[in-house]
């Protein structure tokens, strides 16, 4: 018995067995046929989007009764309309969608797997094993990455890009507050600055159980600061903050703009380095190039010791796969790590990525690492970079910013909060895309001109007002993050 077989079968036991009329078979059932049956779905096929509504809406127990007479056994059924797209075309992308949640899960159940320990906000970071060790008051906050065993010095890979960086640390995990106070790493993101901060925080708290450690996001510090002077309670934060002996600060360059915040950090700076506390500090981009920073805070940072960490080249991406992989329990040949060092250039996070998927692939698979699965990690990451940054993503990226609703920004209505929103949304639009003025006016219903009025607005703001252009430059570096 063929599909075709069932389904007429199916069609007459609709009729005779749960008293449809010869009208509504005309109406829903003329045109369905059961396309594909696997062991576990019956995929059947309608020529209109009202019809798949109402067999899905009305009819689809009954379906799934008929096919349990007929087959013997159970089986889910999909309706699928070829008004808007043919039936294979969507079999493919329900196929892909399903491949893709089902590598989730797999990857999500083998990471669960991995060591790994959570840090809500200001919590110990190490588990009970550890912490009998180190006796040392730890603060980790809760935007960092969960720590990881594997953030040690001896796991992180040294190559000609990073090994300025890796030996300042390491220095002053040693001695710390004698050989570089404060040490300022700055980098692009997924280059290892977390890493090395976590490995500081441990090397110094195996060393010094006796220190009080912070290791706070400047974002995180910032709103710490707003809800303590909400809530009066700015002695507490004061205390807790200056009564440290080691203060990592990551993304320092979030503070820039915010006046209150950094009178609040330059005096936590002052107390503790004049205490001889070491201080920590990283961003993405040099002191002398965080706009809106108070130039007696960039003073101060530029005193100590600034260091730089580059994107790795090919010989460290493929050292450093290695490493993960053998961190993952995974046997990659090695003409498969050279393909991946050549194809994945941009940070360590892509390559933490495309391990993970290959990891999960050769999971669901049964198999062994191969050079398909790293084809398809590629493949993929390459593909969500390019299509990454995209008109709508970056109208909701600046509704979270400003709390203006994305159909507000597209919309006709023109207060001056919504207009802000879109002149933003619009230069970023040209900024971050190759998309024409003529194309991004479609997407806000605005003629060519209204793009090039909104783009000249922002840039003259950004000229006239620092602390306006240092908010814009942060919106760029954060929409063109997306993938890493």
């Amino acid at each position: 018995m063929n599909e075709k077989d069932i389904c007429r079968i199916v069609v007459e036991k609709l009729e005779k067995e749960h008293d449809l009329t010869d009208m509504a078979i005309k109406l829903w059932f003329d045109n369905l046929s059961l396309e594909r049956l696997t062991p576990d779905t019956a995929y059947f096929s309608t020529d209109n989007d009202l019809k798949k509504s109402i067999i899905e809406s009305k009819y689809i127990d009954f379906l799934k009764e008929d096919l349990k007479d007929i087959l013997g056994f159970d089986v889910n059924v999909v309706i699928i309309s070829s008004e808007g797209n043919s039936f294979d075309a969507q079999i493919k992308e329900m196929e892909k969608k399903k491949e893709t949640e089902q590598l989730k899960e797999v990857a999500e159940k083998l990471e669960a797997e991995d060591q790994t320990v959570n840090n809500p906000d200001f919590v110990r970071v190490y588990d009970e094993e550890e912490s009998k060790k180190m006796s040392s008051k730890i603060f980790v906050s809760r935007s960092l990455p969960n720590y990881s065993p594997e953030y040690t010095f001896d796991n992180f890979v040294v190559g000609r890009s990073n090994d300025i960086a890796y030996n300042m640390a390491y220095s002053v995990a040693e001695r710390p507050a004698t050989v570089a106070n404060p040490l300022f790493l700055y980098g692009s993101p997924g280059l290892g600055k977390t890493h090395l901060l976590y490995a500081i925080t441990r090397e110094i708290a195996t060393r010094h159980p006796e220190f009080t450690i912070i290791y706070v996001k400047g974002e995180d510090f910032t709103n710490e600061l707003i809800e303590a002077l909400a809530n009066k309670t700015s002695i507490m934060f004061r205390e807790k903050y200056r009564n440290a002996d080691v203060l990592l600060l990551d993304d320092i360059q979030f503070i820039a703009g915010k006046e209150a915040i950094q009178e609040e950090f330059f005096h936590t700076y002052e107390a503790l380095f004049e205490s001889g506390k070491q201080i920590i500090l990283t961003s993405d981009r040099l002191p002398k190039d965080i706009k809106s920073l108070a130039e007696r805070l960039r003073s101060r940072f530029e005193h100590g010791i600034i260091v730089d960490i580059q994107p790795p080249d090919l010989e460290l991406r493929v050292a450093i796969f290695k490493r993960k992989a053998q961190a993952f329990g995974m046997n990659i040949p090695n003409d498969v790590l050279m393909y991946l060092g050549e194809n994945i250039k941009d940070n360590i996070r892509q390559i933490e990525g495309a391990l993970k998927k290959m990891r999960a692939l050769a999971y669901i698979q049964n198999a062994d690492i191969c050079m398909e699965h790293a084809k398809t990690a590629v493949n993929d990451i390459l593909t969500a970079k390019a299509a990454a940054i995209t008109p709508d993503k970056i109208i909701t990226y600046v509704s979270q910013k400003t709390g203006i609703a994305p159909e507000e920004i597209v919309g006709k209505r023109k207060t001056n909060e919504i207009a802000m929103a879109r002149q933003v949304s619009i230069y970023l639009l040209r900024e971050l895309t190759d998309m024409s003025y003529e194309n991004v006016g479609k997407v806000f219903n605005r003629d060519h001109s209204t793009v090039v009025s909104a783009v000249k607005k922002i840039k003259e703001m950004m000229d006239k007002d620092s602390s306006f252009e240092a908010q814009i430059d942060d919106m760029v570096k954060d929409m063109r993050s997306i993938g890493d």
